[in-house]
């Protein structure tokens, strides 16, 4: 049976008012950068809310049930990918994700490839997303030292519906005014190279991992495109698949789960006994072994996203 899951709520320094303003969120400060919609990892667990599997996590649901996830998944293998909402009302640092290899020899994770779709954005919002050019491994150290790093980047400016996917080892950074989601592997490792000369809530300068960031880092132009992408899906990839679908549509797990959050307008969910009014901000999961059919009635936008 399908079900709702209960976000994670992460306010950092750069967080903004938009998700709790707009989207319906609910969290105990007064801004707050990232809602973690889909999240089955150790630094954040949605918690499930309906039918027999509520009270536990997904991860403690998977682990139980894990063709939750589909009939092959092992009850050992970690969940593969993670849904955020991220509203950037300060520029995020820039950084870069590891590769699989690097990640899982240096610090036993997935590595991370991540969607980012555009939702909203003040004017002029923009995004860092790979070098203007060629770099050599001197040259980017030199940048980091000098302070001058985004010299060097593509800055893009950005409108609602873009998507930019950003392969592991991609150097970017979220600018300010920018509210989008996130659509990623199953992995929290960030390394960052430049925090703008930020202090944390301590009071001291934010961690920057450049020796990491060094090793990882792809130093050549980037191509933008999203792989996959064409009519209602946003980003199609050996990691994900993420489609923006309007109900009313009908549809089926196939096999794995689905995960539909509602973007604008309002929808019905239906699926066998459960059923559920879906807005801004709401969210259900269809799991890999739903033998029914699923429908969305209404005029409400989805995205749709699946491993």
């Amino acid at each position: 049976m399908p079900f709702r899951l209960k976000p994670v709520y992460k306010n950092y320094l750069w967080g903004g008012k938009k998700l709790i303003a707009s989207w319906g969120k609910t969290p105990d400060s007064e801004t707050l950068a990232e809602s973690w919609e889909l999240a089955s990892h150790p630094d954040g667990e949605n918690v499930i809310l309906d039918g027999e599997l509520s009270g536990l996590t997904l991860t403690e649901a998977v682990r139980k049930y894990p063709a939750i996830v589909s009939p092959k998944f092992s009850p050992d293998d970690t969940f593969p990918i993670m849904v955020k909402l991220i509203d950037a009302r300060q520029p995020l640092s820039v950084q870069v994700h590891p590769f699989t290899d690097y990640a899982r020899r240096v610090e036993n994770s997935r590595g991370k490839i991540e969607a980012w779709y555009i939702l909203g954005h003040d004017e002029g919002a923009y995004i860092y997303l790979g070098f203007r050019r060629h770099v050599t491994r001197r040259e980017f150290e030199a940048a980091i030292e000098n302070e001058t790093l985004t010299d060097m980047l593509r800055k893009v400016y950005v409108n609602d519906g873009d998507t930019y996917f950003i392969p592991a080892g991609t150097i970017h950074a979220i600018g300010p005014g920018i509210t989008l989601a996130e659509i990623q592997e199953n992995s929290n490792i960030t390394y960052r190279v430049y925090d703008y000369g930020r202090l944390g809530a301590d009071g001291k300068p934010r961690e920057l991992h450049i020796r990491k960031a060094l090793d990882v880092t792809n130093t050549f132009p980037l191509n933008i495109t999203p792989p996959g992408s064409s009519g209602n899906v946003i980003v199609s990839c050996s990691k994900f698949h993420a489609e923006r679908v309007r109900a009313p549509f009908t549809g089926n797990a196939q096999g794995r789960f689905v995960f539909m959050m509602c973007l604008e307008g309002e929808c019905e969910f239906s699926c066998g006994d459960f059923a559920c009014d879906m807005v801004k901000g709401d969210n259900v999961f269809v799991p890999g072994d739903c033998v029914n059919d699923f429908a969305c009635d209404g005029d409400g936008v989805i995205l749709l996203t699946r491993e």
